[in-house]
């Protein structure tokens, strides 16, 4: 019983934090149509500058956390500024090819300044263990959760309660008709990125003091958001938090009980078995072609 417990509770920390990768992934692709393959190095990124504003500037864990995620609110519109406004015209293909390029900029530059030696990220809690059920549970994994909770919950009021959300969800559906009607789809793109370079930010920020920091940390966590946002069906705000949920439960749940040599590789697994029986994911819509 204790051993389930410990890896349910592992299994759901790991999915709200995926869960905040995979909504940046699809904040971005509903503003824009794209999908941003430097979103994983978004993610090393803030997780880095949280520990250089730790470390280097004396700030107490949260505040660095804070400082850290303005910052990657900047690097995101600075982003959108570089590499997808001057070819907002060109074909999704280009911009993606751009976003691999602002990918491979973003590690290189990363390497320079920390270099290539794991690092460990401060908790604000520590390593502080509370049994639950007879199981030891690291409170980090308690606070990703509830951040996370929250975090969510935010973002459901902002896409569904805000003139923003509705604005990019008109942006979503047309992009043209949205300019139609007086919407400035050039403030919901920049908004876009750099929202979305914050929940990539943040993401990384929570889960990076149960693991280290290196340059290829967010890469892997990307990979997982990827594959949640299929799962859920790419473009359903819940469809991308549930689809977190479940790759947290196959990589530590049953990765952990049954299939520990092939914990990494079952979310892709899955993946590519629900494409194959549904392709628009669980809760996405069936586009029909004429």
């Amino acid at each position: 019983m204790s051993t389930f417990v410990a890896l349910s509770v592992s299994a759901l920390a790991y999915g709200a934090a995926l869960a905040l990768a995979a909504l940046g992934f699809l904040v971005l692709y509903k503003a824009t149509g794209v999908v941003n393959f430097a979103h994983g190095d978004l993610i090393t990124l803030g997780g880095y500058l949280a520990l250089w504003f730790i470390t280097a500037l004396h700030l107490a864990p949260v505040a660095g956390y804070l400082v850290a995620l303005a910052v990657m609110f900047g690097a995101g519109v600075l982003l959108e500024r570089v590499a997808f406004a001057p070819l907002r015209r060109r074909p999704h293909l280009t911009v993606l090819i751009a976003t691999l390029a602002a990918a491979l900029v973003l590690r290189a530059a990363i390497s320079l300044w920390q270099g290539s030696t794991p690092r460990k990220l401060p908790s604000p809690v520590g390593d502080e263990v509370v049994t639950i059920l007879g199981a030891p549970i690291a409170v980090q994994r308690l606070v990703i959760i509830g951040v996370a909770a929250v975090c969510l919950t935010g973002i459901v009021l902002l896409f569904t309660r805000t003139g923003f959300g509705r604005q990019l969800r008109a942006v979503s559906s047309d992009r043209m008709a949205a300019e139609l009607h007086g919407v400035n789809t050039t403030r919901v793109s920049v908004v876009a990125w750099g929202l979305s370079a914050a929940l990539a930010a943040l993401a990384g920020i929570l889960i990076a003091p149960l693991s280290a920091l290196d340059v290829n940390f967010g890469f892997t966590m990307m990979l997982a958001a990827f594959a949640a946002a299929v799962l859920g069906g790419f473009g359903s705000l819940w469809g991308a938090t549930l689809g977190a949920v479940l790759v947290g439960v196959l990589q530590h749940l049953v990765g952990g009980y049954v299939l520990q040599d092939f914990a990494v590789v079952l979310p892709f697994l899955a993946m590519l078995l629900l494409l194959a029986v549904r392709p628009q994911g669980l809760f996405g819509k069936a586009v029909s072609r004429l």
